[in-house]
């Protein structure tokens, strides 16, 4: 009989201790899913040559200075993944020449932009 009590005793205090722990375990994890969903609101590919061809990596935040991250005046085309209208600026820290692609909007030839020919340098979204 006093296995038995043991027995439960120890299992209430699992569940005890299980039950405190979940919550805080469910917190990280909307926290984490917030994130993404964030991150998923912001995203575009960028190609190193016109009409989305070679290289290609995609950003989910802003872009000050793209030379730390090797794509500083390669950028020749690009495809608005997320649901974030996203420009791309000819310098860094957001100034000079600048277009901007919408949700959903796709550029072939930054070319076709006065100043963006290989020379995007930060990209934020808005």
């Amino acid at each position: 009989m006093r296995i038995r009590h043991l027995v439960a005793a120890a299992a209430a205090a699992t569940a005890l201790s299980l039950g405190a722990a979940l919550p805080a375990f469910a917190d990280s994890h909307a926290s984490v899913a917030a994130d993404q969903a964030a991150a998923a609101k912001r995203k575009v590919r960028v190609f190193q040559d016109a009409k989305y061809k070679n290289r290609n990596t995609t950003f989910t935040e802003n872009m000050r200075n793209l030379k730390k991250d090797g794509w500083n005046d390669t950028i020749s085309s690009a495809k608005n993944e997320g649901n974030r209208t996203v420009t791309f600026y000819q310098h860094k820290n957001y100034e000079g020449a600048r277009f901007s692609l919408a949700p959903g909007e796709k550029e072939p030839h930054f070319g076709d932009h006065a100043g963006m020919s290989d020379a995007t340098s930060s990209i934020k979204f808005s």
